[in-house]
C-alpha cells in the first residue's frame, strides 16, 4: 500500500501483456539498438530464465521491469526498467525498486547494467547516464568494480542487495550472460572484467 492506501505491487506478465508493453511502451522508452527483439524475450520466457513484471498501483500499470532470472538462481540481472510516460518524476521508479526487493525476497540480490558515463558521446548523454546511476545509488544499489562489454557497449555494474550485502559479482554476472547467449555469441560479443576497463 502507498501513503494513500492504494495497493502497490509487482505482478508477472503473460506473453500478451508483454507484447502490449513492448509495442506501446518499450519502443518509445528505449533506443532501437538497446531493445532485444520480442522473439528473443519470448524465447527466454519459454526457457524459464526471464521474468517480465508490471508495477501496478490501484490496478493500473505505472512501470515495468524485465529480469534475466531463474527460480533456481540466487542472483539475477535487471534487463529493463522504465516508468510509463505519464507517471515519471513522482517517485514511481524508487517504489518499483523497493517492490523488486519484496518480490525477490528469497534472492541474494539483483545486478544492474548502467552504460559507462565516460563513454557517453556528448555532454547531454553523460548527464543522463550520471543521473541514471545516481537514481540507482540513491535507491539502495551499490557500485561494483565489475564492468562488462556487450556487443561493443560498455557497462558499469551495480548491485541491489536483497538478502546479502556482498556477492561474487563477476561470477554471477558471467553466469547470467552465459545463460542469455549461445556460446559462439558469448565468445564473440561478451566481455566481463573484475576491474574497470
Amino acid at each position: 500500500m502507498d501513503k494513500k492506501g492504494t495497493p502497490v505491487m509487482l505482478q508477472k506478465m503473460d506473453k500478451e501483456q508483454v507484447q502490449n508493453v513492448y509495442e506501446n511502451h518499450m519502443k518509445k522508452d528505449f533506443p532501437a539498438d538497446e531493445l532485444k527483439p520480442l522473439s528473443a524475450i519470448f524465447t527466454m520466457m519459454e526457457r524459464g530464465i526471464y521474468d517480465c513484471l508490471g508495477f501496478y498501483e490501484g490496478g493500473e500499470l505505472k512501470a515495468y521491469a524485465f529480469f534475466v532470472m531463474d527460480f533456481r538462481w540466487q542472483v539475477g540481472l535487471l534487463d529493463y526498467l522504465a516508468v510509463c510516460e505519464p507517471y515519471r518524476g513522482v517517485g514511481i521508479g524508487g517504489k518499483c525498486l523497493t517492490e523488486m526487493k519484496v518480490y525477490y525476497k528469497d534472492k541474494k540480490g539483483i545486478l544492474l547494467e548502467c552504460e559507462k558515463v565516460e563513454k557517453a558521446k556528448d555532454l547531454e548523454e553523460s548527464r543522463i547516464r550520471k543521473r541514471r546511476i545516481g537514481f540507482y545509488l540513491g535507491n539502495g544499489c551499490v557500485e561494483t568494480e565489475v564492468c562488462s562489454r556487450l556487443f561493443g557497449v560498455e557497462f558499469t555494474i551495480l548491485y541491489l542487495p536483497v538478502r546479502e550485502a556482498k556477492i561474487e559479482v563477476f561470477e554471477e554476472l558471467d553466469r547470467v550472460y552465459r545463460e542469455m547467449f549461445p556460446e559462439p555469441v558469448y565468445q564473440k560479443n561478451v566481455w566481463v572484467s573484475a576491474s574497470p576497463f
